[in-house]
Order: structure tokens, then C-alpha cells, then sequence
């Protein structure tokens, strides 16, 4: 009795260490481990200060990116928001890092259009529908907006190329519906100096609706025609081709309005 008691303590002991270990074995395929972590945060500190000694840079904590079995850091600068970036090491040795984002200016447009988009929002919410939208502003050609300068404050007049998504939930799909909301919102944005290139909307209903709107331009908006120009974009597909007198005017604008039931199908 005393042997098997021993043995069945001796089994129980080995299982436990196998699934310690098969834990930890995850655990560090997952989140890697404190002494690699250490030895990347090194190599990384070593290859910022020598690349980049001109800059005043904050190295964080080095994390693990399981998907690539490697480790990053996020360095940042004390004195530019805009200067921020990554570097990443695997097996103590600095493989590359993300300052082009700096240099590209991408870092800039980014924040810029996150501080339009934060501006965009309260002003179309006192449209009608649009009061719990998401709407976000993004640069049209990021090439085309020349005069961009790191850590430059937002300018909304020194900004080309400019566009803007109105993210809202609808329910009422109709191209009426929709053409007054393009209205509304084209006047708001306007009168408080907001100028953009396009616009767009994207309504996502999980249960209900997609509708997915883009390019309709100020000259579509202030037509005064937008029903019908909206109308005959919806339709220009199904009427391309059947014959000269049939044909319609291609206005760049894409309509895609759709039941989620239907998708399923």
C-alpha cells in the first residue's frame, strides 16, 4: 500500500512539473521571456543611442510579437509628438526600425487627421441622425499636402485634398434620406470653415443595413440634384451599355446599399 501511495505521489509530482512546464512553454511562445526581454531591451538601447544621438528619446519596456517571435520597443521623443517610432530585435540583434514614419511625415498626417476628426464630430452632431456619429477625416493624397511639417499644428486652411466619412448608423436607407444628411452636413462643416474635397458616408447596422457611399464631391452636394445623382450612381451598372440614348453620366460616386440578410445569402 505504502509503494503504490509513493507511486501515485511520484506520478502526481511528475504531472505537475510536465504541466508547469507545458504552461511556461506557452507562456514564453506567447509573451517571451524576462532574460530575452532584457537582452533585446540592450540591443535596442545601444543601437538608438548610437543611430540617434541627436534626438532626446524615451526607449520603453521591450514586448514580445509572437506572431513574428520577435521583440519591439516603442521610442518616442521628449520634445516632438511626432517623433515616434519602433525597433524591433530578434535574437539580441536589431533588425530594423520605423523612423521612416517620421521622416514620410506619416506620424503628422496621422495626428492631424486624428484632431480634424475630433473636430469634425461635435459639428455634425447637431445635424439631425447624425448626433451619435463617428465620423472620420482623412487625407485624400497624402503626397499632395507638400507644406506638411513635423509637429505642425492643425491648420485646417493649409490642408488639401481633404476628405470626410460621416459614420452613423441609419435606418432609414433612402436616397432622400441620405441626400438631406449630405446636405445638412456639407452646410455645418462649411459654416465653421471645415472644407473638404469629399465626402462619404458608411452606415454599418449589424442587424440591419450596410450602406457604403463615397466621392460625392461639394458640386454633387450643391447641385441641388443630389437625389437624382445619387440615384442614377446606384443605377449606373445595370444601365451601362444597353444603348447610347440609355447611357448615363458616370459621376465617380459609388452607391452600395444592401439588406445584411441579403449579404448572408
Amino acid at each position: 500500500m505504502k509503494k503504490n501511495k509513493l507511486g501515485l505521489r511520484i506520478a502526481a509530482l511528475i504531472a505537475a512539473i510536465c504541466l508547469i512546464g507545458f504552461i511556461l512553454s506557452v507562456a514564453n511562445s506567447l509573451l517571451g521571456n524576462p532574460i530575452s526581454s532584457a537582452f533585446a531591451k540592450k540591443a535596442i538601447t545601444s543601437y538608438v543611442t548610437k543611430k540617434y544621438p541627436s534626438l532626446e528619446l524615451t526607449i520603453g519596456e521591450a514586448k514580445y510579437n509572437f506572431k513574428d517571435s520577435e521583440y519591439y520597443s516603442e521610442v518616442k521623443s521628449n520634445t516632438s509628438i511626432d517623433t515616434h517610432f519602433e525597433v524591433f530585435c530578434r535574437n539580441g540583434k536589431v533588425r530594423y526600425d520605423s523612423y521612416d514614419s517620421v521622416l514620410g511625415k506619416y506620424n503628422t498626417l496621422s495626428r492631424l487627421e486624428d484632431e480634424y476628426s475630433k473636430i469634425v464630430i461635435p459639428i455634425l452632431s447637431k445635424v439631425k441622425g447624425l448626433e451619435n456619429n463617428n465620423s472620420i477625416v482623412q487625407f485624400e493624397k497624402w503626397e499632395a499636402n507638400k507644406d506638411i511639417k513635423l509637429d505642425m499644428p492643425l491648420d485646417k486652411a493649409a490642408l488639401v485634398d481633404m476628405k470626410v466619412t460621416i459614420r452613423v448608423d441609419l435606418k432609414d436607407a433612402s436616397l432622400k434620406n441620405i441626400a438631406g444628411i449630405f446636405e445638412a452636413s456639407h452646410k455645418k462643416l462649411i459654416d465653421n470653415g471645415c472644407i473638404f474635397k469629399s465626402y462619404s458616408i458608411f452606415s454599418d447596422d449589424d442587424e440591419e443595413l450596410l450602406i457604403m457611399i463615397d466621392n460625392v464631391t461639394p458640386s454633387d452636394i450643391e447641385s441641388g440634384k443630389l437625389e437624382e445623382i445619387l440615384e442614377d450612381a446606384q443605377n449606373k451598372e445595370l444601365k451601362r451599355g444597353v444603348s447610347k440614348e440609355d447611357e448615363i453620366r458616370d459621376t465617380g460616386i459609388s452607391v452600395y446599399i444592401t439588406k445584411r440578410k441579403d449579404i448572408k445569402k
